[in-house]
């Protein structure tokens, strides 16, 4: 039985601030089966967060307020970053304003282990430029330059990528990070 994650329901109301969309294409995106994603836009009607139209679901004012009161972060994209993960497909997000949470990678790296993915990395970015967390180990300057200009980073926010053999699982990890930072920020959600 697949289940889902606080993170599933950001990546879901984010997903729907963007644009109206049905189960299918949801369930693709984010890898879940249609009857787990069945089940949350089930659980996000009762809570008015989403309402179902003959065009798909669409967020509701509740949703985009609840929204708000989560970290801010990008819908996860894939990423070409080579040498710094381990497998095929690799995503990332960036979460804005998140750096004093992270005291190093570990357990955003399980957190996707967790979820499906086959790891994670954390990058902060700070004076200027991205950075891993114990900061002793220098990242290539192509795959620097490449995500500062992909992600237009601010001081002080987290970059997760996410790799796995696939992308929907890749897509998995980024949804256990989530998950993992709304706990470890102690929001109430």
């Amino acid at each position: 039985m697949q289940t889902y994650t606080e993170g599933d329901i950001l990546l879901i109301l984010r997903i729907l601030q963007n644009q109206q969309t049905g189960r299918k294409a949801l369930s693709t995106m984010l890898g879940l089966g249609e009857a787990t994603v069945r089940t949350l836009f089930r659980k996000l009607e009762s809570e008015n967060l989403i309402t179902s139209t003959r065009q798909g679901q669409v967020i509701t004012q509740e949703g985009m307020d609840y929204l708000s009161h989560a970290p801010e972060f990008t819908l996860p994209r894939p990423v070409t970053v080579g040498e710094i993960t381990l497998s095929n497909y690799s995503v990332a997000s960036l979460i804005s304003d998140f750096s004093y949470h992270i005291k190093n990678g570990i357990k955003i790296r399980d957190a996707a282990l967790i979820s499906g993915a086959s790891g994670a990395t954390t990058l902060l970015y700070k004076n200027g430029g991205f950075a891993f967390p114990h900061g002793t180990t220098p990242l290539p300057p192509s795959i620097e330059e490449y995500l500062i200009h992909e992600f237009s980073p601010s001081e002080h926010d987290v970059l997760i990528i996410s790799t796995a053999d696939t992308e929907s699982q890749a897509i998995r990890g980024i949804s256990g990070c989530l998950s993992l930072l709304i706990r470890e920020d102690g929001r109430d959600l």
